[in-house]
């Protein structure tokens, strides 16, 4: 065989082996990032819930009537009695059980920045890495929420009026 020859054979032998690495590259994109999408999902299913509850919680007027209702439940809270509550005062604690979403890196902020979000006529007036304090006004009454850190990824939510 002649060296002209084998230099044709060359160039086919580097296209068939480049679309075969080619065509694994794309399959492993592809299946990381379904992995991706479905632990994404997964993250947002536990901790997208949280602006019904809070705005909920924060309307009521009794926080005694609260105990009894499951759309009054935060995320992470296992049953009612992690919840104490007074006619005047709401008080959760719980583990979170959610990780950091990649963007915010800590439950504390993570929950400091739902209610910030959720909540309308809300003032942030305090940001420390153990609290987070809001003022939420209207309704002709203001309302306290306090979010701080208890342990390691345990929170505490404290509203009163």
């Amino acid at each position: 065989m002649s060296l002209d020859r084998r230099s044709n054979l060359l160039p086919h032998r580097f296209e068939r082996a480049s679309r075969f690495t080619f065509a694994r590259q794309a399959a492993a994109l592809g299946a990381a990032a379904l992995l991706l999408s479905v632990a994404h999902g997964a993250l947002a299913t536990e901790s997208a819930d949280v602006c019904p509850a809070l705005k909920q919680i924060v309307a009521a007027s009794d926080f005694n009537h609260l105990r009894s209702e499951p759309t009054a439940r935060l995320p992470g809270v296992a049953a009612a009695e992690d919840c104490r509550t007074t006619t005047n005062t709401f008080d959760c604690h719980w583990r979170a059980h959610w990780p950091a979403d990649g963007v915010i890196n800590d439950p504390l902020e993570e929950m400091g920045a739902d209610i910030a979000a959720c909540l309308p006529n809300v003032i942030h007036d305090v940001n420390t890495p153990t609290r987070q304090h809001f003022v939420v006004t209207g309704m002709d009454r203001r309302v306290s929420v306090t979010a701080s850190v208890v342990a390691p990824n345990e929170l505490r939510l404290h509203i009163t009026r």
